[in-house]
Formats: C-alpha cells, structure tokens, sequence
C-alpha cells in the first residue's frame, strides 16, 4: 500500500528531563530574533536546524512551550491568570543562531529554547503531575509483530491518506515505540502510554481512521486504531495514571527586538 500525499518528518529520538527551569542557564543562543506576526497563520513548525540557525515559524507560546520541554499537548497546563489568547492564538518566528560553528544537539536547542522563553516572554514553569484517564500501551500475550529496525538514523514518520481515502497510513523508520503511542494520541480520546517496556527502534506501518472522524460519520473502511495496534501485537488498555506536566505560572507579552 502507498501514501497519497507523503509528508516526511524526522523525529528526535532524545528526551530531555521533565524540570521546570533549565539547569544549564549558561546554554542560551548567541543572538536570536522574536517577531510577532500579524493575521491568521497558522502553525509551520517544526524546529528547523541548518548548522548553527535554529528556526520556528508561526508559532504559539503553547507550541513553544511544547517544543522546549519535549512534552504533548496534554502535558501542559496553563495558569488561569494568563490570558488564553497569548498562549494558544499568538504567533511568532523566531530565528535563532546556536554557538559554535556546527549545529547543536537537540538537547541544547531545547534549553537554549527554554531560556529564550524566560528572557523574552519571562515566562516561569514549575513540574507536576496529573492524574487522568488514558491507554497504556503493552504487549500483546502472543507477542510483538514488528521488524527491529538495523538503521542507525533518527527516526523517520512518513504520514498521509491511504489509498482507500478514508484511513490515516503512517509509516515508522527506525522508532521507537513510545514514537506509536504519540501518533495514537491524535486519533483517540485520551493519552497513549508506552508500557511495553522496550526500549528498541522499530519498524511499523499503522492504518486507522481517528476517533473523531468516525463519530461525526463512520465508514465500514474505518480501521479502528485499537483494532490497527493489534495486527502490531499491541494492546490499548483503558487506565487512569499519573502523568508529568508543565504548569506556566507566568507569561508577559513581547516586546519586539
């Protein structure tokens, strides 16, 4: 089976520790321009790296924040104080340049991201944790139905529409699971949690409608994505856990550079 509209996007594979504020506040970049743009945009992304450039565009603080903490959008939590219009509908460009010559890891472009958002938008965060109805994903009783991956190169999501123009098809080079259980958070009601407790990179090819396109008018060419993560030798288990968040405390408006 092939795409229809292949979009490529490739995926780090490095996590960077759920703190609130950066212990490398040293880790910042040279210099960096913030524009707020004007009208409707809507969000480009994602972080582009070329040598030492780093650059979003059209971003929201809510996006930001996402990015800099390497977390999904149900792990954020914003103070009822700040308006919802910053966070969720304001947009920005940023151009930033790295230290060095080289292009940095993805880890220093996050805290480097983290102390940009602190110097210009003087936004705080503290750590949490929220409990919350989700999927935990785990092995199956006979047993994973994947191909390790031999591929020494960050992880690869190839995404469009399947040929039966109705289901979502998604194809994962060298991932790891918890890179599945992301994508399946788009496609249901409620956070996937990677409980299978491998740590390899993957193989994977995922064919399934999301939730909310059957709701509004099911097709019997929907796949359910509970039904797609079994032929993988995945269960989806409905559970409640504790999950890390990021509470925004605060957030000031920028003032152009």
């Amino acid at each position: 089976m092939r795409l229809a509209g292949i979009t490529l996007i490739l995926l780090a594979t490095l996590h960077t520790p759920l703190t609130a504020q950066s212990e490398q506040a040293g880790v910042t970049f040279e210099v960096a321009s913030v524009h707020h743009l004007q009208g409707n945009v809507y969000r480009a992304g994602p972080l582009t790296i070329d040598g030492p450039l780093v650059r979003l565009q059209g971003y929201t603080i809510f996006g930001l924040v996402m990015d800099a903490w390497h977390l999904s959008d149900y792990q954020i939590e914003v103070s009822p104080d700040i308006p919802k219009d910053d966070v969720y509908n304001k947009m920005y460009d940023i151009v930033a340049r790295a230290p060095g010559s080289g292009a940095p890891s993805p880890y220093d472009v996050r805290i480097m991201l983290r102390n940009l958002l602190a110097d210009r938008f003087r936004l705080t965060v503290h750590a949490g944790k929220r409990e919350m109805q989700v999927y935990l994903m785990r092995v199956a009783k006979n047993g994973l139905k994947l191909q390790a991956s031999s591929s020494s190169e960050s992880c690869r999501l190839q995404t469009g529409v399947a040929r039966d123009g109705r289901n979502d098809e998604e194809i994962f080079s060298g991932c790891p699971l918890e890179r599945l259980a992301e994508r399946l958070r788009g496609k249901l009601d409620r956070p996937v949690l990677d409980r299978t407790g491998l740590r390899g990179q993957y193989e994977m090819h995922l064919v399934a409608a999301p939730e909310s396109r059957t709701l509004k008018g099911p097709d019997p060419a929907d796949i359910d994505p509970r039904t797609a993560v079994r032929d993988m030798g995945l269960t989806l288990t409905p559970a409640k856990a504790s999950v890390d968040v990021i509470v925004v405390d605060r957030l000031e408006r920028l003032t152009e550079n």
